[in-house]
This record gives structure tokens, sequence and C-alpha cells, in this order.
């Protein structure tokens, strides 16, 4: 079989049916993902228009190119939809329609049929594209290695585009009759056939990307106050603290527990916990510097690594962490519940010296507070010599 253009159009047409009806089954089973969806519609859609612009070329009937081009468009608008819903970002379906508007205004001025208004046809095109590969930019601080293939990808679309229109407008393909295989329309459609496999694969990558990162990021997020949890809060202190200790800088500890917790849950209900619970995390969140590590414990225990901090520095920020506390938590919805919260802080005092160990360090000051009658913070001076804090080190 010999390939001409017509053939060419023919596994167009297939490569983007085919990929449209996968990406409309897997949208089909997580509906979360709208993106996808438009993604399929808009192969599926473009498919249509390529087989509607072979029946013109073929059978040299005007109304099928025109219905194909309006397709096209249509194609490239709901992708812009597509890339700007990916990045959560508003997309009115009247700027999607307004293409193949153009389209059809083209095609009905008498002065803009022909080579014009196919010319027109295609820089609306572009224009959706490199709009829809901004909106896949601009969203980059979600680091998803799948998004900048899909932009090459998207950009090359639109250069070919362009580059159709100024070939039309210049008299370099003739509207009059088939175009060659080997003219640059043959090479628009083969890159096409690239563009829709290759563009279908990488969204697809990209919203299976993100998912598996949400999933990550809930497996090591408290639910309730959107801090770490226990395992994420270990594995982040602990590469803090080797980092420290590479750089021969201090660290300090802080350990917290609410006071009288259960008590605050048996008589204003859990309602009122959890606000407590999330009122002292935005409280302790608002007092802490980019790199410091905050995460929680379980239950009502919380606990913060310091990186570079004195004892001294440490002991004054729990105190103010403790004293905005006491006051913002006088009265939750409308109950006095005057909340208060202990602590205990700790300090490397060398290189040897564990996470665990500290953390066990600044426990032992903290019980000590909680001892010595609650809403207060005490310090641990454990001496330099490794051992248990309960043999080796004193609270101050």
């Amino acid at each position: 079989m010999n390939l001409d253009l017509p053939t060419l159009m023919v596994m167009q047409s297939f490569a983007l049916g085919c990929t449209g009806v996968v990406l409309l089954v897997i949208w089909s089973q997580q509906q979360k993902t709208p993106a996808l969806g438009l993604w399929g519609v808009a192969n599926v859609i473009a498919a249509a228009g390529i087989l509607s612009m072979m029946f013109g070329v073929t059978l040299r009937q005007p109304a099928w190119p025109i219905i194909g081009g309006i397709l096209m468009i249509f194609q490239s608008g709901l992708m812009w939809r597509a890339a700007r819903t990916f990045a959560s970002k508003n997309a009115p379906l009247v700027l999607v329609s307004l293409g193949p508007a153009v389209v059809v205004f083209a095609n009905v001025v008498p002065a803009f049929q022909g080579g014009v208004g196919a010319a027109l046809s295609l820089i609306v095109g572009a224009g959706y594209f490199l709009a829809a590969a901004t909106a896949l930019w601009l969203d980059r601080k979600e680091r998803l290695a799948a998004r900048w293939p899909l932009i090459v990808l998207t950009i090359v679309q639109a250069g070919f585009y362009l580059i159709g229109a100024y070939s039309t407008l210049s008299g370099a393909t003739s509207q009059d009759g088939v175009p060659s295989i080997m003219s640059l329309y043959g090479l628009i459609y083969f890159e096409s056939i690239v563009f829709a496999l290759g563009s279908s694969i990488f969204i697809f990558a990209l919203v299976k990307e993100r998912s598996e990162a949400a999933s990550m990021t809930a497996a090591r997020t408290d639910s309730l106050t959107g801090i770490a949890n226990r395992a994420a809060f270990l594995e982040n202190a602990g590469r803090l603290l080797e980092r420290c200790r590479r750089d021969r800088t201090p660290v300090s500890v802080m350990t917290f527990d609410l006071d009288r917790f259960k008590a605050v849950n048996d008589r204003y209900g859990h309602a009122v916990g959890d606000a407590v619970i999330r009122k002292f995390c935005e409280i302790v969140t608002a007092a802490l510097r980019p790199n410091d590590v905050f995460g929680r414990m379980g239950g009502e225990e919380f606990a913060v690594v310091l990186p570079g901090s004195s004892i001294e520095a440490a002991c004054a920020r729990a105190e103010r962490i403790r004293d905005s506390f006491a006051v913002d938590c006088r009265f939750i919805r409308n109950h006095q519940v005057n909340a208060t919260v202990s602590g205990g802080v700790s300090v490397s005092v060398n290189a040897e010296q564990t996470l665990d160990g500290l953390l066990e360090y600044s426990d032992v000051a903290l019980y000590s507070a909680k001892t010595e009658g609650r809403n207060r913070i005490k310090r641990a001076d454990q001496p330099k010599t490794e051992g248990s804090p309960s043999n080796v080190f004193r609270v101050a």
C-alpha cells in the first residue's frame, strides 16, 4: 500500500481516536481528574476533524474541510482547558468556543475564505497550544517530571501550526488539490501523530504522578492538623540532625504536651478538642523558621527540631509558644477552655548524640514541667557524657 496523504490522515485519525478512548476509559475510573477526560474528548473530536478534512481533500467537497477545521480548533481549545484545569485555574467554555467561532467567521466572510481562512485557523490553534504550554509551565512549582515533555510536545505542535500558517499564506501549500505526502502539510500530519500518542502518554503520566505524590503526602501528614506525622517528623528531623552534625552546628529539640487534654475532650467534646489541637499547631507554625521541623508525635504530643539554635533561644521560643497558646485558647467555640501546654527543651552537646536521645532528654524535662504544676517550660541541662537521661542530666 502506498503511503499517500489521505492514508496518513486515516492513520492520524485512528491514533487520535484510540488515545482519546483510552483516556476517557481511564477518566471514567477516576473522575476526580477532569484533565484526563478533557484531553480524551479533545482527541476524539480531533479524530473526527481529521476524517472530515480527509473527505474534503479526496472528495473535493469544500464543506468537509470547514467542519474539520472547526473540530481541530475545538481540540486545541479543549487541551488548553485541560491544562488550565490541571493547574487548578479557571478556563471558561466561552474562550474554548471562541476559536471555532473564528473559523466559522473566516469561512463566512469572503475576504478570509481560502488560504487566509485556513491560515487563520492554524494561528488560532497555535495560540491555544501555546496557552496550554504556558499554563503547565506556570504550575511548575509542583515538581512532576512528566510536565516537561508534555510542555515540549505542546510547543512543538504550536510551532508546526505556525509553520503551516506561514506556508499557506505564502502560497507554498495549494488549497485546490491533495497536498503531497512530502509537503509541509505531510510533515504536519506526521508530527501530529507523534503529538497524539506522546501527549496522551504524558498527560496520563502527569495525572498519575500527581496522584502518587498526593498519596505519599497523605501518608506523611497528620490528617487533623496538616503537619508532619510521627514517621515523617522522625525522618525529616533525622536528616536535619545529620546535616547539623556535619556542619558542627547545635540542634535544639522542643517537646510539648497539652495539659489535661483528656479533660477538655470529656467536658467540651472532641470537636472542641480538635480545635484546640489545630490552634496549637497554628501558633507553633507561625513561630517557626522555614528550616525548623515540626510534627505530631501522637495524641496531644508534639515535637520541634530547631537547627542552629542554642538552648537559650529554644527556651525563649518555647515560652512564646506557651504564652500565646494560653492567651488564644482561653475561649474556643464559645467555651471557656483555658487550655495550656507544657514543654521540655534539650540541645545537642556532642557530635554523637542521636535524635532519640535528644527527644528523651526533652521528654524528661517536659514531665518535670508537668510534675511542677503544668503550663511551663523546663530545660534539660545534660552533661557532655553519654548515658541514660535519668542518670546524667538535671532539669533546670
